[in-house]
């Protein structure tokens, strides 16, 4: 089983993540602070990490920059989920941060799944799993 990490400020949002990811067979751990995710990352070692650009005690862009840099986490795929504008310079500004990807909240469930399951699927190597 596939464990992913939710870092995201909202608490519907969060119930909905869980929930969207437990009926597709993933465990989900959700964090609503980036100190939070941080920590629930270098603890449970994610298999991916769905992560909101605005959170209550920083931006997800720099914790992005951060999981990157950080060699025990670096290898993480990161789904950035976000209901900011859905401009270039913000995906690109997710990108150069290391990000897999770039999802703005509006859109359904069912993108951020394909989303997800093809960065897990990219992630996976023989002998990784």
């Amino acid at each position: 089983m596939y464990r992913i990490v939710c870092i995201e400020d909202s608490p519907t949002m969060r119930k909905l993540l869980q929930k969207t990811l437990a009926g597709e067979g993933y465990e989900c751990l959700v964090a609503g602070t980036l100190a939070q995710g941080l920590k629930v990352c270098n603890e449970d070692k994610p298999d991916l990490i769905v992560l909101d650009v605005n959170l209550p005690d920083g931006n997800g862009i720099d914790l992005c920059r951060q999981i990157k840099e950080n060699q025990r986490l670096a290898h993480i795929p990161i789904v950035i989920l976000t209901g900011e504008a859905f401009s270039v310079e913000n995906r690109v500004e997710g990108i150069e941060a290391g990000a897999d990807d770039y999802v703005i909240k509006r859109n359904n469930m069912k993108e951020l799944l394909a989303r997800i399951k093809r960065s897990l699927h990219a992630s996976v190597r023989p002998g990784n799993r």
